[in-house]
């Protein structure tokens, strides 16, 4: 976007300037914060839409979005993360400690991604009463991922697993945020979701969202659009609703997908065309304004890394270690260093795209 252009849309109404600077350039990674809050904007089938126009020059839509242009990535998550009390620590953001860990529950036993450890803490949040209420994403009609709003353990094992494809899934956040309660929150996002989150439970005119008190990050280097990933999978013969899907580590170079019919290996030459373009400006693989970040354990399967990033983090943590959900042990140093790497490589890319976005 020119400086010129830029400043022409400073006095536009605010959803004006969030489809011309997210929306209709194809920047938006359907992350959901700005449905439910807003009346004209609508979430169908993996995408974000806006039918109707609004005038309101000081709507909360283009504040909280991830991908809105002002302000820059690095100066985005450097005033959340001075909000919330904590130091900016490029590459992974603050991190108090690491950790390995996986669920120990036989329920959980080929229903969750890797170690199920997202699955147990979220649980145990719920039936400690550390949160009334918890938004995740879970496969709707058509294979597309959507939010749902959980209260008990069984529901939190019905969403369990990973899609990979944009879920607009901070609408259902928004929904809860919009009934008269007044119980604490949880959610378990994606980095542009969690940044959104951060900005909507900081943002000055909008006292409700103070009611999310713990957000799981979860670890990502990329999203799917969900209409891409389908025709993906039809091409591939897929054709039955996909169980589990996963991107292993390199040298794979595939993703694999497992239906009640057997699995198949798809090549990431074939994903790569329906990657959100959006993704390519995200510089946070690890979620680095949440409580807790967790993704796989590298070279580890069955186990989740965690990284704990704020006192209540370690106390949810040491509640369920305590209560023998998770078995857990340090991380290795060198599984460490490879996280940096990934980490920093992944900011330096964004960097770039940004560079492209702005002055291209």
């Amino acid at each position: 976007m020119t400086s010129a252009l830029a400043a022409s849309q400073l006095s536009a109404a605010s959803l004006e300037r969030l489809k011309a600077q997210v929306l209709d350039p194809g920047w938006c990674v359907a992350c959901g914060a700005c449905v439910g809050l807003c009346p004209y904007l609508v979430f169908h089938d993996g995408q974000v839409a806006a039918p109707d126009a609004c005038g309101l020059e000081d709507g909360r839509c283009i504040d909280i979005c991830p991908q809105a242009p002002e302000p820059d990535p690095d100066r985005k998550r450097a005033d959340l993360l001075a909000a919330l009390g904590r130091p900016q620590a490029e590459p992974l953001g603050p991190v108090l400690d690491a950790w390995w860990a996986r669920a120990l529950s036989p329920d959980l036993a080929g229903r969750v991604q890797y170690g199920g450890v997202v699955s147990a803490l979220m649980s145990l949040a719920l039936a400690e009463g550390l949160i009334g209420e918890a938004v995740l994403t879970q496969a709707g009609l058509r294979g597309a991922p959507e939010g749902v709003r959980v209260r008990e353990r069984a529901e939190v094992l019905a969403a369990s697993g990973s899609i990979y494809a944009a879920g607009g899934s901070l609408s259902a956040l928004n929904q809860a945020l919009a009934e008269p309660a007044e119980h604490a929150l949880g959610l378990v996002g994606l980095p542009c979701q969690v940044l959104a989150a951060a900005a909507m439970a900081g943002h000055p005119r909008y006292a409700q969202a103070r009611r999310l008190k713990l957000i799981v990050g979860l670890f990502c280097t990329l999203n799917l659009s969900a209409r891409g990933l389908r025709g993906v999978l039809e091409a591939a013969g897929v054709r039955e609703p996909v169980t589990r899907a996963d991107f292993p580590p390199p040298p794979a170079g595939v993703l694999e997908v497992t239906t009640r019919k057997g699995s198949a290996a798809i090549p990431l030459d074939d994903v790569r065309p329906v990657v959100l373009p959006g993704c390519g400006l995200c510089p946070d693989l690890t979620s680095e304004l949440a409580d807790l970040s967790v993704g796989a354990a590298e070279g580890r399967p069955g186990w989740n890394t965690i990284l704990v990033r704020s006192p209540q983090g370690r106390e949810l943590l040491d509640l369920a270690r305590s209560q023998g959900l998770l078995e857990i042990e340090e991380m290795p140093r060198q599984s460490y260093e490879h996280l940096c790497t990934a980490a920093a490589n992944k900011r330096a890319r964004a960097r770039a795209a940004w560079k492209e976005r702005v002055h291209g």
